[in-house]
């Protein structure tokens, strides 16, 4: 599982120590849990990760941003884009990152059929709430029919749902769609990019109930 927005070291550091298998930082000025290139290289001193992956997740990023994360030791990509955004801007973030690396996010309304030929770019995708203002980090649910009938559509990609994920929706939400994966992020929050350890623990207390 993978929790998102992270602002704090004090919150990576609980989520890794409890099992988290991967941490999602968020460089995009609108997102109320931003940070800077420097932001970022600080707060990573501060934190022992013990294997957790580092996901970077942007918007539509341009190149220097990508190469800076890159160059910060990031190990996968979370990318969100609207449905108009040239693929050969895709593309470029696959030959860039890495296919296996890079998880596509593309911002969908609920009339909006899913372009397969983004599958060329990306073997793992997240599918979010939409809307219209924001890309992400909205606290609403996402389309679950959806997820489910892409899942089942195309089950050699890995689906990561997300959207107003948290202690009381999650285990409906993993039963109703088995999920490959899970994006935890306003669910656990006590205000924007700040975690709430009780939230936390009982995530993961749910969670427990899907462990061989």
């Amino acid at each position: 599982m993978k929790f998102c927005g992270i602002t704090q070291s004090i919150d990576a550091q609980y989520l890794i120590d409890s099992g988290a298998d991967a941490l999602g930082f968020i460089f995009h000025p609108q997102s109320p849990r931003n940070l800077s290139i420097n932001q970022f290289r600080n707060l990573s001193g501060m934190i022992d990760f013990k294997g957790c992956i580092k996901v970077a997740v942007a918007v539509s990023p341009g190149q220097k941003l990508i190469e800076d994360l890159i160059s910060l030791g990031f190990e996968k990509f979370q990318f969100h884009f609207p449905l108009d955004l040239s693929q050969k801007e895709i593309e470029k973030w696959s030959q860039l990152v890495g296919k296996k690396n890079l998880c596509l996010a593309p911002k969908l309304k609920s009339s909006d059929k899913f372009p397969q030929s983004y599958f060329l770019y990306a073997s793992t995708f997240l599918i979010d709430a939409h809307s219209e203002k924001s890309f992400g980090g909205t606290g609403k649910t996402a389309d679950w029919v959806r997820f489910s009938n892409l899942e089942k559509q195309f089950p050699e990609i890995f689906w990561i749902l997300a959207g107003g994920l948290g202690p009381k929706n999650l285990e409906k939400a993993i039963l109703q769609n088995q999920p490959h994966g899970v994006d935890i992020n306003s669910g656990v929050e006590s205000a924007p990019g700040v975690k709430n350890k009780e939230k936390i623990d009982q995530v993961f207390s749910v969670l427990k109930k899907f462990k061989p």
